[in-house]
């Protein structure tokens, strides 16, 4: 009997350890003495996070993926917010439900495709590829999971507080401003972050559309073509410790609206 019980956290303890086992190699290795990955560990050191953050493409790279996680949060989380208020206020149910399925295609659509069809897109309309290829690349990515994330929340929204406004004698702009915004600020900000979450580690639509220009991730994925050093882990796991910030505090300011 206390074997059967065990069982099933015996299993979720292996599936963890099969998660995340390849994610805490590399934080570990980014603190190693040794050039070589591998046992047993010499010693602890910073210097591989210092070398990292020395090189200027590094640099160049990691303010350009802020910009592209700066510019998808804020036009994802106004018009995810947006769109998403508009499929809640739809009478249809129907046509809401088309409009969700239809905003949530490139979620579905494998990211090679994606990436491939904007720089042919591109292309055609004669755009040199560049940073403004990318943030619309990373918006197109992102902005399905702010407006199913934005639906989510406004599904519960109590709009008789907007009707109570509008007798009220107020605006719509004033009913918005003093009235809807407060109630779902946390939710956008939310949502928001979690698509600078998604734009901080996209990749392939990067890759496809971002030209000479450089990313966290192509800057990654170009140094691993030479082979793995400790510097490349602490890039790694600066990039994972910022992904990990965002999703939490993504996670607790829906929280925040919901409980």
């Amino acid at each position: 009997m206390k074997l059967s019980r065990g069982l099933p956290f015996l299993f979720l303890a292996l599936v963890l350890v099969y998660l995340y086992a390849p994610v805490v190699v590399i934080v570990l290795f980014s603190f190693t003495t040794s050039p070589r990955l591998s046992m047993p560990i010499d010693g602890l050191t910073l210097d591989w996070y210092a070398n990292a953050l020395s090189n200027p493409l590094m640099s160049a790279a990691l303010a350009n993926s802020l910009t592209l996680a700066a510019v998808s949060a804020v036009l994802c989380g106004i018009v995810g917010a947006a769109f998403a208020f508009g499929l809640v206020a739809l009478k249809r149910p129907g046509l809401r439900a088309a409009l969700l399925g239809a905003s949530l295609l490139p979620a579905i659509v494998p990211l090679l495709v994606i990436g491939i069809s904007l720089a042919v897109f591109f292309r055609a309309l004669g755009f040199p590829q560049g940073m403004l290829n990318a943030a619309i690349g990373h918006i197109l990515v992102s902005l399905p999971f702010v407006v199913l994330t934005m639906n989510a929340r406004l599904e519960t929204f109590d709009f008789s507080t907007l009707e109570a406004a509008r007798d009220l004698g107020a605006t719509p702009l004033r009913a918005f401003r003093d009235v809807t915004l407060p109630l779902i600020r946390p939710s956008i900000i939310g949502a928001a972050l979690l698509a600078a979450a998604l734009s901080l580690d996209e990749f392939v639509v990067t890759w496809f559309n971002i030209g000479n220009q450089l990313s966290v991730p192509v800057l990654v994925w170009g140094l691993m073509r030479r082979g793995v050093d400790p510097s490349i882990n602490a890039i790694a796991t600066i990039l994972l410790t910022a992904l990990v910030c965002l999703v939490v505090a993504s996670n607790l300011l829906n929280r925040k609206k919901t409980s």
